[in-house]
């Protein structure tokens, strides 16, 4: 456990912690990490490393971006803070002298034009996905002192408290068939889409209410409902150019609020996983066309976006190969829960060595629309080292690709 004694702030910022708790307030317990927010300046993760890792020493350590305090064997230590207006820190354990410094971590920019395009989605109720069959949702009041409390750094807290929000509901499927189906590298912004793809998994959609015969469904995708492949064709050429607007806006809001959520430890979390592909009438051969590494981006865009998953495996993942994620990426805290949404691959993430936080991946369910909805997500443009590719057999005795990976530092 930890408390802050004293704080010198002389540039006088605003200072606030993400659990809404007092600055003196005790913090931790084993792999506890809490988030000191400076306004204008950035972010200290403070990390209580209680008795140690799993199948190391027994020792008490606090973490402080990277500047680790040694407190074995009391069972708490007292802090003194010392922050400057150059976005830097330094730290002492009282009585123990040890001390450190370092750097604050980064506040994300943030677009007021994207926050406004985002305010006006949400007066025109296509943000958020407006009737949620399989969970309670939260309200806007819900939605918006969340925001206050997790992001009070910027005047769009309550757009980036939105966009998490929405993500969590069906509008997940909005924002990764407009990213994947995306022929990122023919020089062109916004890329040209693979819009027969996209027909196609809009209309195959028959996931409880999830079908294009529902109108809320439709119009997550500023549509109304369809009764034909070529109805969804034709609505989708009309929309396409706004519809890539949309989802780019709200996938920079992501990528801000994800970067601004509190860490979660590597003891708390020490690995990842991920079903895929989890959007279920996509199948293993969309999940090639995910990464920027996929030479099928470059195009042309008379080429459907879909590759082989073996064809993908063999020529740019392989273990060593770097992979870079055109799309949110959202892992879960379990192999067996990866295993329920798995269609044909599992995903194992592994932190960067030496790592104490997760800093590539956020912990978002206090933004969930449900309470149990464990989710990490990893931003569009997160890399990874492909570290193995095994095969196995999933409950039914059907094929299952097994992938680990290692998330690269930004």
């Amino acid at each position: 456990m930890w408390q802050l004694r004293t704080i010198d702030n002389p540039s006088g910022a605003a200072l606030w912690f993400s659990d809404g708790q007092p600055l003196t307030a005790m913090r931790g317990g084993s792999g506890a990490s809490s988030r000191l927010i400076v306004d204008g300046l950035g972010f200290l993760d403070i990390t209580d490393f209680q008795n140690g890792f799993p199948n190391g020493p027994v020792m008490d350590l606090v973490d402080c971006n990277g500047v680790s305090l040694d407190y074995t064997p009391n069972p708490s230590v007292q802090l003194d803070l010392s922050l400057s207006a150059d976005a830097r820190f330094a730290v002492t354990a009282v009585g123990s002298g040890q001390s450190g410094a370092g750097a604050l971590k980064p506040l994300p920019a943030i677009d007021p034009a994207d926050a406004a395009y985002l305010e006006a989605m949400i007066a025109q109720k296509y943000v958020p996905y407006q009737d949620i069959p399989d969970a309670p949702g939260k309200s806007t009041a819900e939605i918006r002192a969340l925001g206050e409390r997790l992001f009070p750094f910027t005047p769009y807290s309550f757009q980036l408290a939105m966009s998490i929000y929405d993500w969590t509901t069906a509008s997940f499927t909005r924002l990764v068939l407009m990213k994947i189906f995306g022929y990122t590298a023919m020089g062109h912004s916004p890329p040209p889409l693979d819009q027969p793809s996209i027909a196609d998994a809009i209309w195959e959609s028959n996931w409880n209410t999830y079908n294009p015969q529902n109108p809320d469904y439709m119009r997550s995708f500023l549509m109304v409902p369809a009764d034909s492949l070529q109805s969804v064709q034709t609505q989708l050429a009309a929309v396409a150019i706004q519809l890539q607007r949309f989802s780019d806006v709200e996938n920079r809001l992501l990528a801000a609020g994800f970067q601004a959520m509190p860490r979660t430890s590597i003891v708390d979390q020490a690995q990842l996983f991920s079903g895929q592909v989890d959007i279920y009438q996509l199948g293993t051969e969309h999940f090639g066309i995910e990464f920027l590494q996929c030479p099928l981006n470059a195009g042309p865009a008379t080429v459907p976006l879909q590759i082989p998953l073996q064809q993908a495996l063999d020529d740019y993942i392989q273990p060593g190969d770097t992979l870079t994620t055109k799309m949110v990426w959202s892992f879960g805290s379990t192999y067996d829960e990866a295993l329920q949404y798995q269609n044909g691959i599992v995903l194992i993430a592994n932190p960067p060595p030496g790592a104490w936080v997760w800093d590539a991946a956020s912990y978002i369910t206090p933004l969930s629309d449900g309470p149990d909805k464990i989710e990490y997500t990893f931003a569009p443009g997160t890399s990874f080292l492909v570290q193995s590719v095994e095969w196995s057999q999933d409950s039914k005795g059907n094929p299952l690709c097994v992938i680990t990976l290692q998330v690269l530092p930004g």
